[in-house]
């Protein structure tokens, strides 16, 4: 018998989880049967009390929804108010009825409730290291318990930032996703901001992801999707299978769509794109916004070496190509292998070097334990190489002399992931618009 997550009644993965890896001190929910069937989680720190003008704009979904919004702040930051005037707006807001010793339910719209997880309350400051990726989780968690008690009735958890605004066909665009996909990303475009410098940086910034997933894509990468917390979906049982979002101040969705990509599809959506905004922010160590910082200050953006060389993604693409090769050939023969693919020899031999310095033997011969089919070995040599790993190659061939690039420097280098590229302002743009179209995005 199945249950609504997709997993058999009973299943290990979720009770092992709701038992050993939830977080703790999680309220019950505020009543008997299912009261939603969209779950959406937004951690919040320093964010206006507009926050909340913001979320009351939240589309329709099918059915209602609810949206869990996590109130945190890390122990890094000593001021105790830099969530009050948002706990304020908050407390103006309608409620449900309420009933002792459950969560108070505020109404965001005709379609949408709204319950805050203060985690100050709960527990004070969070540890800085642990950031917004323990946010998440909690958010998360919440949903989880909820779902498993018959609250909410989706089989998926949303993940969004107060700053992102969904489109009107946000939760629908889920519904045409592959079916057997643990998750989903969403379109995504950074909008103009309040100052001109920080809105251009941002979507030099945005080109930058782009490129990356473009290369990835080139390479026949399986990895070949964009990682941000804003944009992303994960079906419930899934996520109690890879244990929740890992606790990190940065690169928490990396992190979980890397382990997620191994229990099956990554669904990339189409369709109108989730607005996010083009503004300041220091709320992680790394990731969009101190990136954007640090072009922001540049004299000369466009000359900023932000984008990977082409060549990385070559290298990339003749070793997956010779995967299959390497299930009966001993690894020592990878720069001949890569050779006869084409590569140059002194990429043949960085690729190799690269590889063989991750662990390449010792993986292999994993593979070959494990994979007796080519496709039994394929699957093993990418759940070894995955996303992680693939960024840490590309990383490996930056560094043997193959270093970043400026964006009007791409347009003199082969393979051209886009139609060309040059110093103008206007071309971000033109090129922003081309890849959103190569991927069935709409603005």
């Amino acid at each position: 018998m199945q249950d609504r997550f997709g997993l058999a009644q009973g299943s290990v993965a979720m009770q092992r989880y709701l038992q050993r890896h939830i977080e703790g001190g999680l309220p019950p929910p505020p009543g008997n049967g299912p009261l939603w069937h969209n779950a959406l989680v937004i951690p919040a720190y320093r964010e206006p009390s507009a926050t909340l003008q913001h979320l009351m704009r939240l589309p329709r979904g099918i059915e209602r929804t609810l949206v869990i919004l996590v109130l945190n702040r890390p122990d890094a930051d000593p001021d105790p108010l830099v969530n009050a005037s948002l706990r304020v707006a908050v407390g103006e807001l309608a409620s449900t009825s309420e009933q002792p010793n459950k969560p108070v339910i505020h109404i965001l719209n005709k379609h949408a409730d709204l319950y805050v997880h203060d985690m100050e309350d709960s527990g004070g400051t969070i540890p800085a290291a642990q950031g917004v990726g323990l946010a998440r989780k909690t958010g998360c968690d919440i949903a989880l318990k909820w779902m498993a008690e018959g609250a909410i009735s989706g089989e998926w958890i949303h993940s969004t930032d107060a700053d992102a605004l969904p489109p009107q066909d946000y939760f629908q665009q889920l519904e045409r996703c592959n079916q057997q996909a643990v998750a989903a990303v969403y379109p995504f475009r950074h909008v103009r901001g309040d100052e001109q410098n920080r809105t251009e940086a941002t979507a030099l910034y945005e080109l930058r992801l782009h490129h990356y997933v473009l290369g990835l894509e080139y390479a026949g990468s399986p990895y070949a999707y964009h990682t941000l917390g804003s944009c992303l979906a994960v079906k419930a049982s899934a996520y109690a299978q890879v244990r929740g979002f890992p606790k990190r101040a940065g690169g928490e969705d990396f992190y979980l769509l890397n382990k997620l990509a191994k229990l099956g599809p990554v669904a990339k959506l189409t369709g109108n794109c989730i607005e996010l905004q083009s503004r300041q922010s220091q709320r992680v160590p790394f990731g969009t916004g101190p990136a954007v910082e640090k072009i922001t200050r540049a004299k000369h953006p466009t000359e900023l070496p932000l984008f990977y060389h082409p060549l990385c993604f070559v290298a990339l693409r003749a070793l997956l190509a010779t995967v299959p090769d390497l299930q009966h050939v001993d690894a020592k023969g990878l720069s001949d292998l890569l050779g006869r693919r084409g590569l140059e020899r002194s990429l043949a031999r960085a690729c190799s070097d690269a590889i063989e310095a991750m662990g390449l033997e010792a993986a292999l011969t994993h593979c070959r334990r494990q994979g007796k089919s080519p496709e039994q070995f394929l699957r093993q040599f990418h759940q070894w190489f995955d996303g992680f790993r693939s960024l840490k190659f590309i990383h490996a061939i930056r560094d043997a002399g193959w270093p970043q690039q400026s964006l009007h420097q791409l347009v003199t280098l082969q393979p051209r992931f886009w139609s060309g590229a040059s110093n103008t302002q206007r071309e971000v743009e033109s090129l922003r618009l081309a890849v959103r179209r190569h991927w069935g995005w709409q603005s």
